[in-house]
């Protein structure tokens, strides 16, 4: 293979890796460090969490959900008024012109955190089908605050 492949390979492979989101990174990242947290101080920092549940004696999964809803509005409406003689008031209705009113709540992330002993054992994500990377995003939501601070920040 020439030289000139290679840059460009290499050149491409870097490129692609700039494409990356630290939040993703950073959550795929957590699912390694953050075992051998104490659950005391992973509840401390990611809050208490949507459920528990007891699996086997010294074991127990917490799970948190992290959600993005996003609303659109239907877009322009037509109305018609109908005023109230001598008074201030009148009454009117309001028909939509085009789509309705749309709720996205497909990104969002399912963080089970299996509990051994009293420690982190194993941290799985689960959610939306929306890509991985967004996923991962919306999963950094939840461990943040139980990640490390990088030097030099409050």
């Amino acid at each position: 293979m020439s030289r000139k492949i290679v840059w460009v390979l290499l050149a491409g492979a870097a490129a692609l890796g700039g494409c990356a989101s630290p939040r993703a990174d950073a959550a795929l990242e957590a699912q390694n460090s953050l075992i051998g947290m104490r659950k005391a101080d992973l509840v401390s920092c990611a809050g208490a969490p949507n459920a528990a549940m007891q699996t086997v004696p010294g074991e127990e999964v917490l799970t948190y959900e992290s959600r993005n809803i996003t609303g659109y509005p239907s877009g322009p409406s037509f109305g018609v008024g109908v005023f109230g003689g001598s008074g201030n008031f009148g009454y009117g209705f309001g028909l939509p012109v085009g789509a309705p009113s749309y709720v996205d709540d497909g990104q969002n992330c399912r963080a089970s955190f299996t509990i051994r002993n009293g420690v982190v054992a194993r941290v799985v994500y689960g959610g939306s089908d929306v890509g991985q990377t967004r996923r991962l995003e919306q999963c950094y939501q939840i461990i943040e605050n139980c990640l490390p601070r990088p030097a030099g920040t409050p």
